[in-house]
């Protein structure tokens, strides 16, 4: 999301209701109080959500940022876990470590601790959004002001790939033989691990933001201003929720077993919804 535009609709839709459910899902839990979040990463046993809240201007080195911690059934634990971070964004859980973008630096930390380990700068990025771990257990950031992807090896963060089709990179999925990325200008990339040639699946997602498995080859995709969208197999897309008109934002989403994560930066919670049970495998 560009600073700008959350500065400008930061007030938007303050106490605005959550629109309703796709038929068939339920909205089992909300929990509020959260200062702009952005993503929601599930630890390995499922129990534990973790938070990351930009709480400022996307791009603001204000030391504002916080990481909340929250249980898988919606309770809060500690709203400020991991404190002085600027604006994170970005989350995913490896073992024992947290990795979280923060607008040029890859902030790794100890999860049993709490302690940042490590504050990986990437050369010449803008705006580190999303965060994924390959197969072989690197980290990879997307870099929506640079078109690049970044990657974290032996201590140091490289590009992994960088074009014209990554402008505006944003939501990463990891599968086992390649990489998802969807884009703020609407396209859903595929990229192959060994060759790294993107090949685009699907367009008109707008300003595209999250990305999680749906199931029989199925995606869900989110679009920061306030769309939910399902992505069929054959890269056809179908919208399911449109928040716009409330002022609803739906940012990194994630799948938790039978249920869907979904921050919304705007009005500052993390919803949960249980998928119909034909959803429910990806």
């Amino acid at each position: 999301m560009r600073a700008a535009v959350l500065f400008a609709l930061m007030a938007v839709g303050a106490c605005s209701p959550n629109p309703a459910a796709p038929a068939g899902w339920t909205l089992i839990w909300r929990v509020g109080g959260l200062a702009d979040p952005e993503s929601a990463a599930p630890s390995p046993d499922g129990k534990t959500l973790y938070v990351a809240n930009v709480n400022g201007e996307a791009d603001a080195r204000d030391g504002n940022g916080f990481i909340s911690r929250l249980s898988s059934d919606g309770r809060m634990i500690d709203r400020t876990w991991i404190s002085g971070l600027d604006a994170p964004k970005g989350a995913i859980v490896a073992g024992d470590r947290l990795y979280v973008s923060d607008i040029t630096r890859l902030v790794e930390i100890d999860r049993e601790t709490g302690r940042i380990v490590a504050r990986y700068e990437a050369p010449g990025a803008r705006f580190l959004n999303d965060v994924a771990v390959l197969p072989d257990g690197a980290p990879v950031v997307s870099d929506s002001e640079t078109a690049r992807i970044y990657v974290l090896k032996d201590g140091k963060m490289g590009v992994w790939a960088e074009g014209p089709l990554l402008k505006g990179a944003n939501g990463l999925l990891a599968e086992p033989g390649r990489l998802l990325v969807i884009t703020m200008e609407g396209k859903l990339l595929a990229f192959d691990y060994a060759a790294r040639a993107p090949k685009v699946l699907a367009d008109g997602l707008g300003q595209g933001d999250g990305l999680a498995p749906a199931g029989d080859g199925a995606y869900y995709a989110s679009e920061w201003p306030g769309r939910l969208y399902r992505i069929g197999p054959d890269g056809k897309v179908a919208t399911l929720i449109d928040s716009r008109k409330a002022g609803i934002y739906i940012n990194d989403i994630a799948r938790l077993g039978d249920e869907l994560l979904v921050p919304h930066m705007k009005p500052g919670e993390v919803v949960a919804y249980r998928l119909p049970n034909p959803a429910a495998r990806p």
